[in-house]
């Protein structure tokens, strides 16, 4: 029996190696010049929104009549214009970024916790009637189309931060659901995870401390490319009119406030720009991560 357990036990991913692979990885993304460019990007957009009080000119709601309309570059204090009100357009797209970032993160956060867990428990179960149950869940979700859900989600209930994060993470949480659940049926079947039960470890010390530490590199290089598409769908919501409203701020209702003046492109393409930048940082994170943790797009 000891000898059962000593080999189970050694089948198990070699933490002495941790080490070793996390010093190789963080070597592999210095060199990677994709992955450094993206998340200096994403770096500064996150402390511009965090330290967006301190940054900001000018208060993003106050307003001045009196340049209002003001083209970009043409006012040293207004670098990037003023909207149809006179409010400062580089202040509140400092304020917008906060506001989309925020919900944007919040959103995959709550997806991600969903779906871990009912993944966890649908692979644990599977062929049980509860995996039979959560995986058709997961199908009605992912054939129903993410603006009907937004639009039906957000006439019923006030659009707020709140009620955005969780239409967000519904329309998420089950690719979530499915990429766990078939990481775990993989592995809990495999020797570690039977010398752990014979061990007496239960089954959330099992799905915490064996299976949930080895579903990272499934789930990682996915988190920067949903943050940016849930930076996109807020900003379309609000754009919308369906997202964040006045007064509060977010990407998506600045491009609005340009959209009924033909002759402002630029209240319109500035958030827009900013938007697509965000979106591009974060999909150089996530393909720089997919290819060092998948095996299969290894050089």
């Amino acid at each position: 029996m000891t000898d059962v357990r000593s080999k189970a036990v050694n089948s198990k991913p070699a933490a002495a190696s941790g080490g070793g692979k996390v010093k190789a990885f963080f070597k592999y993304i210095g060199k990677n010049k994709m992955f450094c460019i993206g998340m200096l990007i994403v770096i500064i957009a996150v402390l511009s929104a965090v330290l967006a009080p301190v940054i900001a000119p000018c208060d993003p709601q106050q307003m001045t009549p009196s340049i209002r309309l003001t083209k970009p570059f043409t006012d040293s204090e207004h670098i990037l214009g003023c909207d149809a009100m006179g409010r400062d357009i580089f202040s509140r797209i400092l304020y917008g970024l906060r506001t989309s970032l925020l919900i944007s993160i919040g959103g995959v956060a709550l997806a991600l916790a969903i779906g871990v867990v009912l993944g966890i428990i649908s692979g644990f179960s599977h062929p049980n009637f509860i995996d039979t149950l959560i995986m058709r869940i997961t199908d009605i979700q992912m054939g129903f189309p993410f603006i009907v859900l937004a639009i039906i989600a957000l006439t019923l209930f006030e659009p707020n931060p709140l009620s955005i994060i969780i239409v967000l993470s519904l329309s998420a949480w089950p690719a979530y659901a499915r990429v766990v659940r078939s990481s775990v049926m993989m592995q809990k079947d495999m020797d570690y995870i039977a010398a752990a039960r014979m061990m007496g470890a239960g089954k959330l010390r099992i799905a915490v401390k064996y299976v949930g530490k080895n579903l990272m590199p499934a789930i990682l290089p996915v988190l920067p490319l949903d943050i940016a598409a849930m930076i996109i769908n807020e900003s379309l919501l609000s754009y919308m009119q369906l997202g964040i409203k006045s007064p509060s701020i977010s990407l998506g209702n600045i491009m609005a406030d340009g959209r009924q003046y033909i002759s402002t492109d630029w209240i319109t393409a500035i958030p827009g720009i900013v938007i697509m930048i965000m979106v591009l940082a974060l999909n150089f994170v996530g393909d720089s991560l997919q290819t060092k943790l998948d095996p299969k797009l290894r050089k």
